[in-house]
């Protein structure tokens, strides 16, 4: 990752950029989204008690698109977290469907309602509260990109503060973490695909977004990888899965203790290599 100077020619650029696009939404309260899409179950299998002898049928598993971390592949779930918390499952005697929906609605669900687990979030001081938390699984890298060959250079939050709007998906804890660092140029979208496809069309100077998650998103969206550019990593967060406050303790001992186990015995890191071979897995 280069961090690099914002030039004075990318700071008039970003001063004088035109609003376009999606009109700059209202920031909303952690938690709300749309419920325009309805939950895809995958993997249906009918429930069977956890190991410890506790009914686990009322346990939602909740996730998004999010290659390589959590997707669908012809109908079937899959990536490092699936096969994480798939590992889990079945050390613990049980066979969960995971339903996909979009975040917004996602992050709600999980919060409101019968017990639940939403995977993979990052755990970030703004939503500490509002979780029960097993993990960590996995690191988020959140990264400042540009359309290629713009001239925009970062080395700061507070330069980034200077462009004339930062796309951001509603509901990300990207956004979360730019709206506690006091910024005021947030335009939210819907979801990372509108993000890359409005940056490298020219409608917005800035991306915030996630860069373990960008090289797929840039397939689903296609856009040619080299139409966009890191300008500035400004944060690391480590994913876990969030349950709800519903969910009884026990549960989140269960899954946090067989999630132990799966790290001491190499099969957390086995996995972890599948997906990311260049990374170091979390402790």
């Amino acid at each position: 990752m280069h961090r690099r100077h914002l030039t004075l020619a990318g700071l008039a650029w970003l001063g004088g950029a035109q609003a376009a696009g999606r009109a700059t939404l209202p920031t909303p309260a952690l938690g709300p989204g749309p419920a325009s899409t309805p939950p895809t179950p995958i993997s249906a299998t009918p429930a069977t008690a956890s190991s410890g002898g506790t009914p686990s049928a009322s346990l939602r598993l909740l996730s998004e698109e999010f290659p390589p971390i959590n997707f669908t592949e012809a109908g079937q779930p899959r990536g490092l977290s699936v096969d994480i918390v798939q590992a889990i499952q079945k050390r613990l005697g049980q066979s969960l469907p995971i339903e996909f929906m979009p975040w917004a609605r996602a992050f709600r669900e999980a919060q409101d309602g019968p017990p639940a687990a939403l995977f993979a979030m990052a755990r970030i001081p703004e939503r500490e509260k509002l979780f029960q938390w097993v993990g960590p699984i996995v690191t988020f890298q959140s990264t400042f990109y540009a359309k290629a060959g713009s001239g925009i250079r970062l080395r700061s939050l507070a330069e980034a503060k200077l462009a004339a709007r930062v796309l951001v998906v509603r509901d990300w804890y990207t956004l979360t973490q730019l709206q506690s660092a006091g910024f005021h140029n947030l335009q939210q979208i819907s979801d990372p695909i509108q993000g890359v496809r409005m940056l490298a069309a020219g409608r917005a100077p800035l991306f915030a977004a996630e860069k373990l998650s960008m090289p797929q998103t840039l397939v689903q969206a296609g856009v040619a990888r080299g139409a966009l550019e890191e300008v500035f990593s400004f944060a690391a967060s480590e994913g876990y899965i969030a349950f709800s406050r519903s969910t009884p303790m026990g549960t989140i001992h269960a899954w946090q203790s067989q999630l132990n186990e799966l790290k001491r015995d190499g099969t957390f890191q086995a996995i972890y290599k599948r997906w990311l071979p260049t990374d170091a897995p979390p402790k």
